[in-house]
């Protein structure tokens, strides 16, 4: 380095170089890279040289990547084509009269679970697995026209499910609109025909498992409405076998209707007296020495002893009717209690029966797959573009830093 100076490095296709006196920067000197004395004479009579040297930072870390890009994606790269389905899962209960209607209801917040289970389904394993049994999915990504990149299995992508299931979802996307809840599922492959059978596949899959979820929500629903009927229809059966077996023990139907049976009796007899009494009470003051008198005293000690006698059949003794009335009601009131029971449970059948058949959810096709006419995938100039964009950034950023860090070093 000469004396005076502090550092030269290259600046594009110039040399800069830095002068300072004790206390401050004095010059900035901009010498071509040929015309100064450390540029060697091959350089100065070659320009492609001279060009190599002055820009070698710059093709090393934008140059080269962006020409190995474009050999990959004009020479290697295969193309890959795309299939795309448009699809809604719905539920018949929301009663629209109307597609935007429709769409409008199908886009709340169950709708929207509903899809994302389908949409988390198909990027499961287990859609995965009906991908391998049905539509050949190995096969299909191991095409000969597949690239390194892209092809399974790779150098990049062992052969194992968890790299299957990794490298498969390279090739899915799932797109989800939230105010009309159309999903679109698009699905690549290096053939057209592929695309078209994954897709298929995939759509048939997500619409056995919606169907499989409904019906089940819908067995539950009315499982624990059936078993509840089952339960309340043994009780009720219970109470009137308790009730039959009462009968059978005591010899009688209902015991109630014989309380009643007696209290009319007693009704009657208690009336008999009376009349008997009356006339007692006549002949005794018409005829006094009757003999009328005595058979009439006889009949009245006969009813009172056949009212005492019902008095206590209803109660008053061990074999009265007045507890086995309280067992019978017992027994009757459990009966009707389950009777109802029973009509409930039935009536909550139904209502979960027609409850179940309004919530059953469907998975409905907007518009099929069909197989590509054209390659989609890759956009080679986009992505070469974007390759030279991003080390043209990197690249500039990193010398940027370099200027700043041998400025503030020779300060």
């Amino acid at each position: 380095m000469q004396p005076g100076f502090l550092r030269a490095f290259y600046y594009g296709g110039q040399s800069l170089q830095l002068k300072r006196s004790a206390l401050e920067l004095e010059t900035v000197e901009l010498v071509p890279v040929g015309a100064g004395p450390g540029a060697s004479a091959i350089e100065r009579k070659n320009p492609f040289l001279h060009f190599v040297a002055a820009w070698r930072w710059f093709l090393i870390f934008v140059g080269a990547p962006t020409v190995l890009a474009a050999i990959y994606l004009f020479a290697i790269a295969a193309d890959r084509y795309e299939a795309e389905s448009k699809f809604i899962v719905r539920n018949p209960s929301l009663g629209t009269s109307s597609l935007s209607g429709l769409m409008q209801e199908v886009g709340g917040a169950g709708m929207t679970n509903d899809a994302y289970i389908v949409h988390a389904y198909m990027r499961s394993r287990d859609a995965l697995k009906v991908l391998v049994s049905q539509a050949g999915l190995l096969e299909r990504l191991n095409r000969p026209e597949a690239d390194f990149l892209w092809r399974y299995p790779s150098f990049l992508f062992k052969q194992s499910q968890e790299h299957l299931w990794k490298h498969f979802n390279r090739f899915l996307t799932i797109d989800y609109d939230q105010t009309t809840g159309i999903s679109t599922l698009r699905v690549q492959a290096f053939r057209p025909d592929d695309a078209k059978i994954i897709t298929e596949v995939l759509l048939g899959s997500a619409e056995t498992l919606v169907n499989h979820i409904s019906a089940r929500a819908q067995g539950d629903a009315v499982a624990t409405a059936a078993q509840t009927v089952e339960d309340s229809r043994l009780n009720a059966q219970d109470a009137v076998n308790k009730i039959t077996e009462f009968r059978k023990k005591n010899r009688m139907i209902d015991p109630g209707k014989i309380s009643a049976s007696a209290l009319d009796t007693i009704t009657q007899l208690s009336l008999d007296i009376a009349k008997t009494k009356a006339e007692l009470a006549e002949l005794t003051s018409s005829s006094p020495d009757s003999p009328q008198a005595t058979s009439l005293q006889r009949r009245i000690a006969a009813i009172n002893d056949q009212i005492a006698q019902e008095r206590r059949l209803l109660a008053g003794s061990d074999q009265s009717l007045a507890p086995l009335i309280a067992e019978y009601e017992m027994l009757t009131l459990n009966r009707e209690f389950a009777e109802r029971t029973f009509a409930s449970a039935q009536s909550a059948l139904e209502l979960a029966r027609i409850e179940a058949s309004r919530q059953q959810i469907f998975l409905e096709n907007i518009s099929s797959p069909t197989a590509p006419d054209y390659p989609i995938y890759p956009r080679r100039l986009l992505q070469l573009i974007g390759v030279f964009a991003l080390c043209s950034l990197a690249y500039a950023i990193g010398r940027k830093l370099v200027l700043e860090v041998l400025a503030h070093a020779e300060r």
